[in-house]
C-alpha cells in the first residue's frame, strides 16, 4: 500500500505540472512583460515624456487629429495645447481672458473638419478653435452654471457635451451655433465622460446617480443603467468597434463594460489596489486602454484573454488622467501634476511572428483552458486506472506464488 500511495502521489504531482503550465497564470505571465526587467524598467523602456513648455499648467484632456498631432487643455494656464510628434514640437495657444477668471478648459474633442472643441466649466460655455485660422469662438451654455465637462462629437457633426452641475446633456449645432439641452432623470447625477457608439447614440456617465445614461439623438429620449458596483464614482466612457460601452470606476478600482444588445454588465478588477482608474481609450486592436491616477501607471486590458498589462511611469507621482490613441496605435495620456506637467507616450515594440517567437500558445477564451483542463484530466485517469488493474494484478500473482 504505501507503493501505491507513492504511486498516487507521483500522478498527482503530474497532473498539478501539467495544470499550472497551462493555467491562466501562464497565458498571463506571457503576455505580461514583466519578465523583461522590472516595472519602472519597463516604463522607462516604452514610455517617453515630454515636458509642456509652460510650467504649472495642468494638462487633462487630450485628443489626436487626422494628422496624428496631439492637442490638450491646460486648465491652470487656460490654454489649449498642441504637441507635434515628428517634429516633437509643442504649441501653445491662450484662450482669450473672461473678465478676472480664466475659462478652466476641462475637455477637448476633435471634429472631422480637424476643429478644436473644448468645455469652459467657469465660462459656462463651448470653446471651438480653428488651428488654421488660429481664431476662438464661445458658445455660450443657456443653464446658468452648468459647468460643461465631458466633450464629443456626435453624428452630422454635433457636438455633444455634459453639464456637471446643470444636470443635463447638451447639443451644439454646429452649422448654426444653437445648443439644445437634455434634461436627465436622475437629480444631481453629476454626468462627466460622454461618448457615442457605432449606431449615432450617445452615451455618458453620472459619477453621482452611479449609472450610465444612452441618449437618442432622434427622439431626445434618455435611458440609465444602474452599475452594479455602488459608489463606483464611474468617470470616463468610450465605446468600441462592436458597440460596447466601456468606463472607469474611480472608486471601484474597476473597467466596466456594458453590452447594449445584453444589456447587462460586466467588470474587470485592477490587478492592484486603490489605482484610481480615470482615462479611457481603445485601441484598433480592442484593447483597453487606461490611466492609474494614483497608480501612477498606464495600464491596458485584453478583453478577449482578460489579462491586465501596466506600464510604470518614469516621472513619480505623476498623476496621470487624459488617454487617446493615435491611428499608428501609439497611446498618450496628460501628467496633470504641477511637478510632471507633460504628455507621455507607449510606444509597444512590435510583436514578433509566430516563427521568430518561443512562447508557448496562449487560449483566447477560458472555456478553450477548460477543455484543455478536462481532456488532461481524463487522460491522468485512464492512466490512473490502468496503473491500479495492474497492480492489483501483479499483487495476486505473486500472492498465488
Amino acid at each position: 500500500m504505501i507503493f501505491l500511495f507513492g504511486q498516487i502521489m507521483c500522478v498527482k504531482e503530474i497532473l498539478l505540472f501539467i495544470c499550472l503550465a497551462f493555467s491562466p497564470l501562464s497565458i498571463f505571465a506571457a503576455e505580461n512583460p514583466s519578465h523583461e526587467g522590472t516595472a519602472a524598467e519597463r516604463g522607462s523602456k516604452q514610455i517617453k515624456e515630454y515636458t509642456i513648455p509652460t510650467s504649472f499648467s495642468n494638462p487633462v484632456a487630450i485628443a489626436r487629429d487626422a494628422s496624428d498631432s496631439l492637442w490638450f487643455v491646460e486648465q491652470n494656464s487656460n490654454k489649449i495645447g498642441r504637441f507635434i510628434p515628428s517634429a516633437q514640437t509643442f504649441e501653445e495657444f491662450d484662450i482669450p481672458p473672461i473678465g478676472s477668471i480664466g475659462g478652466s478648459p476641462v475637455g477637448i474633442a476633435v471634429d472631422s473638419r480637424n476643429v478644436i472643441w473644448a468645455t469652459l466649466s467657469a465660462d459656462n460655455s463651448i470653446l471651438s478653435f480653428s488651428p488654421a485660422e488660429k481664431k476662438f469662438k464661445r458658445h455660450q451654455v443657456p443653464t446658468p452654471d452648468a459647468v460643461p465637462y465631458g466633450i464629443a462629437v456626435g453624428k452630422d457633426e454635433a457636438i455633444w457635451f455634459t453639464e456637471r452641475n446643470g444636470n443635463k446633456v447638451g447639443k451644439l449645432n454646429t452649422s448654426d451655433g444653437v445648443i439644445k439641452e437634455y434634461s436627465i432623470p436622475t437629480v444631481n447625477s453629476q454626468p462627466s465622460g460622454i461618448t457615442r457608439d457605432i449606431n449615432g447614440l450617445v452615451w455618458f456617465i453620472e459619477s453621482g446617480g452611479n449609472k450610465l445614461g444612452r441618449l437618442d439623438p432622434e427622439h431626445g429620449k434618455i435611458n440609465e443603467y444602474r452599475i452594479p458596483m455602488p459608489f463606483s464614482n464611474p468617470f470616463d466612457i468610450v465605446s468600441d468597434k462592436d458597440g460596447n460601452i466601456w468606463f472607469t470606476e474611480l472608486n471601484g478600482n474597476k473597467l466596466g463594460m456594458f453590452s447594449p444588445s445584453l444589456k447587462k454588465f460586466n467588470e474587470a478588477i485592477m490587478p492592484r489596489l486603490a489605482t484610481v482608474p480615470s482615462g479611457i481609450a481603445i485601441d484598433k486592436m480592442g484593447r483597453v486602454w487606461f490611466t492609474e491616477n494614483r497608480g501612477n501607471r498606464v495600464g491596458m486590458f485584453e478583453p478577449i484573454q482578460s489579462t491586465f498589462t501596466e506600464y510604470d511611469i518614469p516621472t513619480y507621482r505623476s498623476l496621470p488622467l487624459g488617454i487617446t490613441v493615435d491611428n499608428r496605435g501609439i497611446v498618450w495620456f496628460t501628467e496633470t501634476d504641477r511637478d510632471a506637467n507633460k504628455i507621455g507616450r507607449v510606444e509597444l515594440p512590435v510583436p514578433a511572428s509566430p516563427a521568430e517567437s518561443n512562447a508557448p500558445p496562449a487560449f483566447k477564451t477560458i472555456t478553450d483552458f477548460i477543455r484543455a483542463v478536462q481532456i488532461i484530466a481524463g487522460i491522468v485517469l485512464i492512466l490512473f486506472i490502468t496503473f491500479t488493474v495492474w497492480y492489483v494484478r501483479r499483487r495476486r500473482e505473486r500472492s498465488g506464488e
